[in-house]
């Protein structure tokens, strides 16, 4: 395949994990749809188009970085919904929003095309996005953006000893240990999006899988497939 990596980086992003309501939590990491719905937004294509083709790539993330969260308060007003000629009643609830502090990422892009890579590395060295970049929530605007690999042949292997964001295709939790030192304990994440679908004007998840998010590097006992880079070892989804 043909690969790209390049930074992202912002002063607030917020990722958000479904699975949470009144306290919307934040991933420390853009699932694999939020990162391709940023390859659609430079290149300017369509949720639908961004939704049909999040298949064909392959992402790593091979770095994270932030500097904590904070807590945002909001209040919702939501108009009643009409049941059988009925206006039910409005709402007006409070919401709190988790928010990484300048988070920071690197980004691997993987696909089989090369013109497609070409241009992704085209569109981020001159700026050039047909919609605005967004660290996840659209009010968190991507400020800063530059190549850190330029695009080239990436073959896709077999490893043992990934650092970075983890990925694990479905619901288990792979068995690891860390390699560290002075180990902490790899934060694990089941059910992250992995797939999107349209149902009507709605998007629900298609295929989730697992992510562990390590301060180091790891070893899995089962090998997991994956890329390698000057020596470093990252999963793909």
């Amino acid at each position: 395949m043909w690969g790209i990596s390049f930074i992202i980086k912002s002063p607030f992003g917020h990722f958000r994990n479904p699975y949470t309501t009144t306290l919307k939590q934040t991933y420390p990491f853009p699932p694999k749809p939020t990162v391709i719905g940023m390859i659609g937004a430079m290149l300017g294509w369509d949720e639908e188009t961004v939704i049909n083709e999040t298949e064909k790539f392959k992402i790593a993330i091979p770095s994270w970085k932030n500097q904590g969260k904070i807590m945002e308060f909001t209040f919702v007003f939501s108009v009643g919904k009409i049941r059988e000629k009925r206006r039910s009643r409005e709402e007006f609830r409070p919401e709190r929003f988790e928010i990484l502090l300048y988070p920071e990422f690197e980004l691997l892009i993987l696909h089989d095309s090369k013109e497609l890579i070409e241009e992704i590395e085209s569109r981020i060295n001159k700026k050039l996005f047909e919609f605005p970049l967004f660290m996840g929530k659209n009010e968190f605007i991507i400020t800063q953006i530059k190549i850190k690999k330029e695009p080239s042949e990436i073959e896709v292997c077999k490893i043992t000893t990934p650092s970075g964001i983890v990925f694990i295709d479905g619901n288990e939790i792979p068995e690891f240990s860390s390699i560290s030192d002075k180990p902490k304990p790899a934060q694990v994440f089941i059910g992250v999006p992995k797939s999107l679908k349209l149902v009507g004007k709605k998007r629900e998840q298609k295929e989730v899988c697992v992510a562990l998010a390590p301060e180091g590097r790891i070893e899995l006992k089962e090998p997991l497939y994956g890329v390698k880079l000057n020596e470093d070892e990252y999963t793909i989804i």
